[in-house]
């Protein structure tokens, strides 16, 4: 390994495979050539793929610089798989040096996704000015990756609670409810709806209400299991997805939740907050629910049921019978 001060704060990877030596002078060019950027680089030079691939994990590359001479075409486009299948190393750029006679090598790598090459002998003004495009198009390809999932996060989540919105959390219950299927294990479902949340934006406004939902996001947050999915269905409800957990041990968490909540002081500025709760229940598979529709029925009938009992309640439909009927749906009965 061979550094380039103490300050070094970005790496470039060199890959030449076989024994050490200067690589007819390509290392030492490129030591020479970093060292006078504007930036401070750290140069690494690895001998073998298995090498590379241990680099790429442990260290945080801007750039592999590759001496395609010592490759043959395979070997070079094997080289560079084991950049691009890393995680989170797909932009990486790849700049490869070959000399003008080694035509096989230089023609498969103008087939190879973000891959440059510079033909041998350079002079350090040119392979400057080829680490910089290299370097230019990487920082333009990752804050392009880097907006796409930024975009990509906020259409799954809410926007003021941060939980997962309703399209996620709908997104989520497909794959848990095929999980429970494969491994035939229960899941639950708890649809957790604030009793008169209006008279919350009545008495103190709508800013105050809005703080209140953030709070009750946290307070859910904080209260599951990190394998648990917790997400904001509607204007005040919440919807609790529980892996593994039978109707038992959900309607124990229902309970449980509801005394916290009842007893928790929402502080708003000078305002003082309490809010109770209605909590529906159901869990797959159980009478009547065999997929993410009957699911959400029944949860959402449990809602309307715990309502009916008086609010600030846990309920469930197994006292009930005849079979869910999507007319009997609690939406718009709050």
């Amino acid at each position: 390994m061979t550094g380039l001060g103490d300050s070094a704060d970005k790496t470039v990877v060199v890959y030449q495979e076989g024994p050490g030596g200067d690589g007819g002078g390509v290392l030492p060019a490129i030591e020479a050539t970093l060292r006078h950027a504007a930036e401070a680089f750290q140069v690494v030079v690895v001998r073998s793929r298995s090498e590379l691939d241990v680099c790429l994990r442990s260290a945080d590359p801007v750039l592999i610089v590759i001496d395609a001479d010592r490759l043959d075409a395979a070997a070079l486009e094997r080289s560079v798989a084991v950049v691009r299948a890393d995680p989170g190393r797909g932009w990486v750029p790849v700049l490869a040096m070959v000399d003008a006679s080694n035509l096989a090598v230089l023609g498969e790598i103008l087939g190879l996704p973000l891959v440059d090459f510079i033909v041998k002998p350079f002079a350090s003004e040119e392979l400057w000015g080829r680490v910089r495009v290299a370097l230019h198009q990487a920082g333009v390809v990752a804050r392009l990756e880097r907006e796409r999932d930024e975009l990509s996060r906020r259409a799954m989540t809410d926007g003021l609670t941060g939980l997962d919105n309703a399209a996620c959390i709908l997104e989520r219950c497909e794959r848990e409810l095929s999980r429970a299927r494969r491994y035939g294990q229960p899941l639950s479902c708890l649809l957790i709806d604030i009793d008169n949340f209006k008279a919350v934006n009545d008495s103190y406004g709508h800013p105050v209400g809005n703080e209140v939902l953030r709070g009750l996001a946290q307070l859910l947050r904080q209260s599951v299991r990190g394998s648990d999915a917790v997400g904001r269905y509607g204007g005040e409800e919440f919807l609790l997805l529980l892996p593994q957990t039978d109707q038992s041990g959900a309607m124990a968490l229902g309970e449980r939740l509801r005394r916290t909540i009842e007893k928790h002081s929402f502080k708003v500025g000078l305002a003082v907050v309490r809010v109770t709760v209605s909590i529906g229940v159901a869990t797959f598979p159980s009478r009547g629910v065999m997929g993410r529709e009957t699911l959400f029925l029944a949860v959402d009938r449990a809602v309307y049921r715990a309502k009916s009992l008086g609010r600030n309640q846990v309920a469930c439909l197994e006292q009930e019978n005849g079979p869910l009927d999507e007319g009997e749906s609690a939406v718009g009965r709050r």
